[in-house]
């Protein structure tokens, strides 16, 4: 989407999440405070 009306139109028609993808929020439950402990972030 390059305008705001076709990030608008995008937003309502996505059924999915935009993190959905994302390899981060599939591993185990308490892995982001796991990894802020690590110094990954």
């Amino acid at each position: 989407a390059a305008t705001l009306p076709e990030v608008i139109q995008e937003m309502l028609l996505t059924t999915t999440s935009e993190r959905q993808g994302r390899a981060i929020d599939h591993d185990q439950a308490a892995s982001m405070e796991k990894k802020k402990q690590e110094g990954y972030f």
